[in-house]
């Protein structure tokens, strides 16, 4: 069960040097094919906070093609987590915790985040079973290994606006953030996947995967967690599986099947309307994606992450 309390700092006494908090939220609009994110890792161990804020809008291969990027990996940690500003213009306070969040951002070029984020639904803690059917406490099934060891997503609605190198857009979306705790490491990641599919207030999807990419087909992923918001109820998923279809490395669409606890089955088909090699890690390639959804009749936007890491890939061919 998450608590109010956790969206504060959870540092130990002890804490290593790869002990980290991570935020990401995210929105998009559909109409101009933007989606724009932040993301904050915090590392008390060594004093620093890295936050990302960027926005694309296309088929990107470079970072140089993203229509907006502002990563910095060594800002001063702040004393608080739940409220806080970083000297980069970042502001993010909880409210109502752990649902709610506003987030301000003043940032180079004429470009402004000013957003409000309201939980859905309790947060999806992938270790609880009361929640999960798929919880163990066992980190090593959690699909990205210690790292994943406190983790929660949840459907969110974002309203607010976004001006990007002087363009105003208004927000108005449901998409997923989620919020993780514990070591991690940057040497020897997991490849792992998380994507979610949004179609309204009342009906999300949110998954997470192991991911293998020497594989083929419907082997190369492997369901870990997942919800679904279904009619504004929330039902844990107990299996599924899931693939991508690709140009090379890159996915350009995907195909999942989910099971959830009442036995029903969900058939979703994606297509990849955005995307870029993400370095949310130096040492990774992160591939993220906005994807267009369709699920029963219905069309929807959801992100797609899939972790590459890149000391334990190179080295290998993956022409596909």
């Amino acid at each position: 069960m998450i608590r109010n309390t956790d969206v504060k700092f959870h540092t130990p006494t002890d804490v290593s040097y790869d002990w980290a908090e991570t935020n990401y939220f995210s929105a998009y609009i559909p109409e101009d094919n933007v989606t724009a994110w932040v993301y904050i890792i915090a590392r008390p161990g060594v004093g620093a906070i890295a936050a990302d804020i960027e926005v694309i809008d296309r088929i990107c291969r470079k970072s140089l093609d993203a229509r907006y990027f502002d990563l910095q990996q060594h800002l001063r940690i702040p004393e608080r987590l739940e409220a806080f500003q970083l000297p980069n213009g970042l502001s993010i306070k909880a409210e109502n915790e752990p649902k709610d969040y506003k987030i301000d951002y003043v940032g180079v070029g004429n470009t402004e985040i000013h957003w409000s984020v309201r939980g859905l639904m309790e947060p999806f803690d992938i270790n609880d079973p009361s929640m999960d059917p798929r919880a163990t406490g066992n980190p090593d099934h959690s699909g990205f290994g210690a790292a994943y060891a406190n983790h929660f997503d949840m459907t969110a609605h974002v309203s607010g606006s976004l001006i990007v190198r002087g363009k105003h857009y208004p927000v108005n979306c449901v998409t997923t953030m989620d919020h993780s705790w514990g070591p991690r490491s940057e040497r020897m990641m997991r490849p792992m996947g998380w994507v979610n599919a949004n179609f309204d207030q009342n009906t999300a999807f949110s998954t997470i995967w192991s991911f293998d990419p020497g594989a083929r087909e419907w082997d190369q992923f492997g369901f870990a967690h997942g919800y679904v918001l279904l009619n504004g109820k929330v039902r844990g998923l107990t299996g599924g599986r899931q693939r991508a279809i690709r140009h090379g490395v890159f996915p350009v669409g995907y195909e999942a099947v989910l099971t959830d606890i009442e036995d029903c089955e969900h058939y979703l088909v994606g297509t990849t309307l955005a995307q870029i090699p993400w370095a949310c890690y130096s040492n990774s390639m992160a591939m993220a994606s906005t994807v267009r959804w369709h699920y029963a009749g219905r069309i929807g936007t959801g992100l797609a992450q899939e972790n590459w890491p890149l000391d334990r890939l190179t080295g290998n061919s993956f022409e596909m």
